[in-house]
Order: C-alpha cells, then structure tokens, then sequence
C-alpha cells in the first residue's frame, strides 16, 4: 500500500481551479510488459489517439479496441468522464491523461501492457485483455479527509442510506451515464453531498453490484472522516460536506451505446496530444484537514 500527503485544501470555489483537471493516482501492471516499438505498443499509440480524439465531441464515455499484428497485440481502452462535468474540461482530461498514459520514457508505468490512471474529473484505462462489460474491482483508490466528523454513529447512518439512494438512482438512469447525486441534510446548517458513477458499459445489475462493494468500502476507507471517496476502475462514490459536483450541468451530447468501436492498425486518425496544464490556482480556501490517498 503507498501512502502520501496528496494535497491540503477542502473547499476551492473559483472558475480557475475548477477548469483544471486534477491528477490523483496512476496504477499499473508490472508483470506484463511490452518492448520498444513493437506492434503492441503502436497498436497503443493509436488506442490513445482514438480516445483523444474522441473526447472532443462532447462525448463523455468512449470505448475502443485496437487490432493489428497476432491476437496478443490488440489493444482495448476507454475513457469515463464525471457526469457533470462540462464538455471542454472533459476533453481537456482525457487529453491529459492519454498524454501521461503514453509518456513510456519517464514514467513509472514504462511499457505496461495494462494501466490506469484517475483524474478528479476522468478516468483512463486500457489493457491487452478485454475488459468491457465487466467489473472491475482493482486496483482501488481511496481518498479522505482527516478532519474528522462529531456524532459518528448517526452520520453514519445517515451515509450509508444517502450513497445506496444516490447507488439505486445511478444504476436505474437508463444506461445513459449510470450516474447520479443526491443531497441528504445533516441539520439546519449542514448538507451531505453524495455521488455515485458507473461505466456506462455496465448492465443496471452490474453498476449496482459494484456500487454495493465500493459503498462497502467505506469502513476502509474513510471512518469518521468528513468527506471521502473510493474508486474502482468500474465505479466511485464520493461524498462531501461541501457541494463538490456541479448542479446545473447540462445533460452531455452523444453518449454512445455500451458497443466499442474497433479500429484496426493505421486506421485511427492522428491527432496530437496537448500539454498538461501544470498551474492550479486557489482562492478561498478554508483548511479544516488533510487530504490523504490510499491504494491497494
């Protein structure tokens, strides 16, 4: 398990900081790898620059498989976007981390023939095996606040019914982002904010079963805490005292169908990545703890 102090904030309430994407974790395997320049790795390339492309058409979940060479050579990804975060901020994520993804000389994930990486506001994964339509439980990632909350064992409870509400809501919305937030009041003066996602390529069954077991996670992930959140590569929650997600997103264009699209060697088009953005800024921010980040 790899611990470190992630960042101190709680609540950033400007248009600048909102509108960069914020990196949190990167996993991948370290048993299977490929070498330079072989056909896995173009076969990879081009999955990137699908994704990436793809990201611009206000779209906020992708799938793609890539084929070329022998069977071992074919390349599945995807890329999941918060559902409400707008278009251009999307995109701009994606972007990013297909750029990270990609960047096989300095990063610690060199030639992984399988990876992750979690953004706050998006996810992207591929893999040599085909992992669509499946649950995926690991590798996890928790995040919490160490400030911790008073009259535990009511807000507890409060918890667990608010996340399997906004859990039931996401996993019967149709398919259409298998997302869902909902608000539950803690008192006069306080408000717990709570959030749920699936991968859209997940059956209403399967999206609420791997919601049952990240909820379940909780425990593990942030008892007492005032706000906290656990990812899978299938699924998240997230919960808060703050209003962290935004309210009046409008609905996304074209989200696509749980079908992939399958592109095959030198089919995909080959527009570049663009730089991340490495500057964020802060104004307003009131500390009340630590954020810390787990992974297993």
């Amino acid at each position: 398990m790899t611990v470190y102090l992630f960042f101190l904030f709680l609540i950033f309430t400007t248009t600048n900081a909102s509108d960069v994407p914020i990196f949190l974790r990167q996993n991948c395997t370290t048993n299977e790898t490929f070498t330079y320049n072989t056909t896995f790795q173009l076969n990879l390339r081009t999955l990137l620059s699908s994704l990436s492309s793809n990201a611009t058409s206000n779209t906020q979940f992708r799938n793609a498989t890539v084929s070329g060479g022998s069977p071992s050579d074919t390349v599945y990804g995807l890329f999941l976007c918060r559902g409400d975060v707008p278009p251009q901020l999307c995109q701009q994520c994606v972007l990013n981390a297909t750029q990270r993804l990609g960047n096989q000389n300095t990063d610690s994930c060199k030639f992984a023939k399988s990876a992750i990486i979690w953004y706050d506001e998006c996810l992207v994964r591929y893999s040599n095996r085909d992992f669509f339509s499946t649950v995926d439980t690991r590798p996890r990632m928790r995040l919490r606040n160490t400030a911790n909350i008073s009259h535990t064992k009511s807000f507890l409870r409060l918890l667990y019914t608010t996340l399997n509400e906004t859990a039931d809501e996401a996993a019967n919305s149709n398919g259409a982002k298998l997302y869902a937030t909902k608000q539950a009041n803690i008192s006069v003066f306080q408000t717990l904010y709570c959030l749920t996602q699936c991968t859209p390529d997940l059956s209403p069954q399967d999206c609420r079963s791997c919601l049952s077991g990240v909820i379940g996670d909780l425990s593990w992930c942030c008892p007492g805490s005032q706000g906290g959140r656990v990812l899978y590569p299938s699924c998240n929650f997230r919960y808060e005292l703050y209003p962290f997600y935004r309210m009046d997103s409008p609905e996304p264009q074209g989200i696509p169908s749980p079908t992939n699209s399958t592109i095959k060697k030198g089919e995909a088009g080959k527009r570049g990545i663009s730089s991340e953005i490495g500057t964020v800024t802060f104004v307003s921010i009131t500390v009340t703890g630590l954020w810390w980040v787990f992974g297993t």
